[in-house]
């Protein structure tokens, strides 16, 4: 093998190494994390909003310290980056929240964003006043279009919530892409590119159909928060069958 090759190759690698290092979970945790807040002593910072058939939703990701999201302390512009619920699904043929969940873990496979590793995991979802853990279920997975190493659509979905017929569960979806310099990890790009692309993948290829957007009310542009280019809408996807 050539040199330049060599160290072509030897630095992909290192570069590589770096951002699974950075990439992992477990990272930047302490040995020994403090005890978590109880999920029950949850207090949202903003008023839910009311959504037909579904409820009282909340507007952002919560994180296991029970905040909502900011994309592990990225900065956007210098301003916070809250992270925004921008995905509402209604399944009207789920008869039990498992056969919900089934068909939810289905429906994001066959649209191309099957559970894939290397994610930061433990967020919720608030729906009708209460917390609802995140899907998937494996450590260190999201729902993804791409590995982890590559800029990839990603994003986690809670529930299954109940309704008068059928379940319901509620998504907040990303775009990120790679940095290697000055340090590794996934910056923002994107939560309208990677809403669409996901409606559009369920819609031709799944039950869930589109069925509009919901006003969230959810945009942030503030000298010190933002929430990119979020125009505060959730996209609604419903499977009648």
């Amino acid at each position: 093998m050539k040199p330049a090759r060599a160290l072509l190759l030897t630095a992909a690698a290192l570069a590589l190494a770096a951002l699974v290092a950075a990439c992992s979970p477990s990272a930047s945790a302490p040995a020994v994390p403090a005890p978590l807040p109880d999920p029950a002593t949850y207090q949202p910072v903003d008023a839910p909003v009311s959504v037909p058939d579904v409820g009282e939703v909340g507007r952002w990701m919560i994180t296991k310290d029970l905040v909502p999201a900011t994309w592990l302390g990225e900065k956007v512009g210098g301003r916070t980056l809250r992270e925004p619920i921008n995905v509402l699904l209604i399944d009207r043929a789920a008869r039990t929240p498992e056969e919900a969940t089934a068909r939810l873990l289905a429906a994001m496979t066959a649209a191309g964003y099957g559970p894939k590793g290397r994610h930061s995991t433990g967020y919720h979802g608030e729906i009708g006043g209460r917390l609802y853990s995140m899907l998937p279920t494996g450590q260190g997975e999201a729902f993804s279009d791409d590995p982890f190493y590559v800029p990839n659509n990603h994003g986690r979905v809670f529930g299954p919530v109940p309704l008068e017929r059928g379940y319901a569960f509620t998504g907040a979806f990303s775009l990120e892409g790679i940095r290697l310099l000055p340090r590794p990890g996934h910056p923002y790009r994107s939560f309208q590119v990677s809403r669409e692309d996901l409606a559009n993948e369920l819609n031709a290829k799944t039950p869930f159909k589109h069925a509009g957007y919901v006003d969230m009310g959810s945009r942030l542009d503030t000298p010190s928060e933002t929430t990119g280019d979020h125009d505060g809408r959730a996209v609604l996807l419903v499977a009648a069958e």
